[in-house]
């Protein structure tokens, strides 16, 4: 089914512009993201989302980002457009959350890792490992709170697909979160993958598919610095997509963290851009 699309590009990681995973939205863009669309015969638009102009700082530059990305797409919303996002880093998926709104917002992750740390527990201090912590308020809640339209989620309204390199304080509490965990060999089983969707789908509305391309296993090619092992196949990640849409709305989706330095062939760019056709055939 044709879609309008509204193609948002974050070129950022750690707040710096087109570096290591933030070089990834241009470089998709560039190898014909929206080309690809609209030969499938959708109406594409795309948007280049940027801080405010000044001085940048990691922190302050996140939460800026997420503020424009909630601000673009409920203007897609509105418009009557879907919204796909390409970021370098995870965390601007809560301004996609935002934009959705509404307590009966779902959200399926698909990553390598947890991204569950908080500052407290996190030796590294990596901002974006915080990201699904932050959507579901565990962390960053007076920022998040600045992003229009963000509330964060029950744990409950949450699948963490694939995660596979977690950290140990992400590994001691996400037991005793209420977020549906399916390590690798559960998000590979279809009959896992069915039992925890058809239980998101009795709790929610519409749902956010944020798909960090790390998720994809490494032998594919890595998609950045952070890829390990035991990963998902395209076709694993695509099948996931799709059982999400049939059960409930897909109301946009995210990739990210695809650093180009690290696909010289371009394997995962195309894996990419592959996965982007099948989220906007199957969404909206």
């Amino acid at each position: 089914m044709a879609t309008a699309v509204r193609l948002l590009q974050v070129p950022y990681d750690s707040g710096v512009r087109d570096a290591r995973m933030g070089a990834g939205p241009t470089a998709l863009a560039r190898a014909g993201a929206a080309g690809r669309l609209r030969a499938r015969g959708h109406a594409v638009r795309e948007q280049v989302l940027h801080p405010a102009p000044g001085w940048q700082a990691e922190l302050r530059t996140a939460f800026e980002l997420q503020r424009a990305v909630a601000g673009a797409a409920a203007e897609a919303h509105a418009g009557g457009e879907l919204p796909l996002l390409l970021s370098g880093n995870c965390n601007p998926t809560v301004g996609m959350l935002a934009a959705l709104g509404g307590p009966r917002t779902g959200l399926v992750w698909l990553d390598a890792h947890g991204d569950l740390n908080t500052p407290g527990g996190d030796a590294g201090g990596f901002l974006d490992g915080h990201g699904l912590a932050m959507a579901v308020g565990w962390c960053w809640r007076a920022a998040t709170a600045t992003v229009p339209g963000f509330v964060p989620l029950p744990e409950e309204h949450v699948v963490l697909a694939g995660a596979r390199d977690l950290d140990p304080p992400e590994l001691e509490a996400l037991p005793r979160s209420a977020i549906r965990w399916l390590p690798p060999a559960e998000a590979r089983d279809p009959a896992a993958t069915a039992v925890a969707l058809d239980e998101l789908a009795a709790r929610v509305d519409v749902v956010h598919l944020h798909v960090d391309l790390d998720v994809h296993d490494p032998s594919i090619a890595p998609a950045n610095g952070y890829a390990a092992p035991d990963g998902l196949t395209a076709g694993e990640v695509q099948r996931i997509a799709r059982s999400v849409a049939v059960r409930v709305r897909l109301g946009s989706a995210t990739l990210a963290a695809y650093d180009p330095s690290y696909d010289p062939a371009g394997r995962m760019r195309g894996t990419a851009l592959d996965l982007l056709e099948v989220l906007a055939e199957v969404a909206g």
